[in-house]
């Protein structure tokens, strides 16, 4: 049996460890051909030596030793990743890099005519119609690797998009769930870093914190599955066990159940039914298992809404609440404002009329950073006026 050949972009994140810690046991199956890290070279020359990869890029530094890297094929910056994603052959593409920097990339693997299992939701949130037409147009396969997309989109192969009447997207409600609006004046940087059951990055952690992720997603399932905001809902479940729902026209609920391990979406999205997967996460006991489910508060959490109005406006709207969200959490993780303002400076920015797209990859950088410049303008202001 041929081995399938996956390129992993990101290889030292959350995303980018749990995919190589599964696929370590699966090599009989899987060959990696190529890994990108930032920054952390140690990791990169660790991982590459272990499993043996051939081609390697380090997009952050470009002050590098490369007889560090032998004999292998080694490429520097973002130019050099598009160079390797260029050249490279393989099956599919795991990208696993975080933020709106993942998004040329993404294009360049559509461009390269590869398949990719995507983990980087700005691709789609920035990308859009565009990302999915261009992909269409390549003969490019994308597979959703957001344990709630990857859900979504299993049950709706399953039961038929015809027959589905709205997405039910589960959200953990942060660490912030039960607290009141005053409190959340007054909660640190570390507070918002204690997820209840995710360990992930930094910027994620404290979207996570303000429902911002979720909005993330409620913007990705609308375009991937061509959705809108009448027909995908959010829901509080706190325990993380249940992976989104769909919602039938008859009345009927289904879902996928398992514990909170991303192992599950990066191996669905990576394997695409090419071997039968056994034992990729623990089945659930439910001796003492207790699901709960409750309603989101618009009041504590009013991101989200925001989210769905880009939904329903779409346009640049999108790509403006994805990059004002970037510099209003920078600022918050510089302590440069208060949490609770987060949500307002993505909604001032969203004031501005962003009704007129962009067309093409350099159109959208240019939103994204007449965005960013907005939200830095409204961060400043806030910070002049204490």
């Amino acid at each position: 049996m041929t081995k399938k050949r996956i390129m992993i972009l990101g290889c030292t994140g959350s995303i980018g460890t749990t995919a190589l810690k599964t696929l370590d046991s699966l090599r009989d199956s899987f060959e990696i051909v190529a890994i990108s890290a930032h920054t952390d070279l140690s990791s990169l020359l660790l991982i590459a030596e272990k499993f043996r990869v051939n081609n390697v890029c380090l997009t952050g530094k470009n002050d590098v030793d490369v007889t560090l890297f032998g004999s292998k094929n080694f490429y520097l910056m973002e130019s050099g990743l598009l160079e390797m994603i260029r050249l490279v052959e393989c099956d599919i593409v795991l990208q696993a890099i975080s933020g709106s920097s993942a998004l040329r990339s993404t294009f360049a693997c559509i461009e390269s005519h590869k398949n990719i299992a995507l983990a980087n939701k700005e691709s789609i949130v920035m990308g859009g119609n565009l990302l999915f037409n261009l992909a269409k147009n390549a003969g490019v396969n994308i597979f959703p690797v957001d344990s709630e997309h990857s859900t979504l989109d299993a049950l709706i192969r399953a039961h038929g998009k015809n027959a589905i009447d709205s997405l039910v997207i589960t959200a953990s409600g942060g660490p912030f769930r039960n607290y009141k609006l005053v409190d959340l004046e007054g909660v640190t940087l570390d507070d918002a870093l204690k997820h209840p059951t995710w360990s992930m990055g930094q910027k994620i952690t404290v979207d996570s914190a303000t429902l911002a992720n979720k909005g993330l997603e409620v913007i990705e399932a609308s375009y991937l599955f061509n959705m809108d905001e009448q027909h995908i809902e959010v829901v509080i479940h706190p325990q993380s066990i249940v992976h989104s729902l769909i919602r039938m026209k008859n009345g009927a609920l289904y879902a996928q159940l398992s514990p909170p391990d991303m192992a599950l979406p990066i191996m669905n999205a990576i394997n695409n039914n090419y071997i039968e997967l056994q034992n990729i996460v623990s089945p659930l006991n439910f001796t003492s298992l207790s699901l709960t489910f409750e309603k989101y508060d618009e009041l504590r959490f009013p991101i989200l809404k925001d989210a769905f109005r880009c939904v329903t406006l779409k346009g640049g709207y999108p790509i403006a609440f994805n990059g004002a969200n970037e510099v209003a959490v920078e600022a918050f993780i510089q302590g440069d404002i208060p949490f609770h303002l987060i949500s307002s400076v993505v909604h001032e920015v969203l004031e501005t009329n962003w009704s007129t797209g962009a067309s093409d990859i350099e159109g959208i950088f240019l939103l994204h950073e007449k965005a960013m410049v907005l939200a830095k303008k409204v961060v400043k202001r806030w910070c002049d006026s204490e």
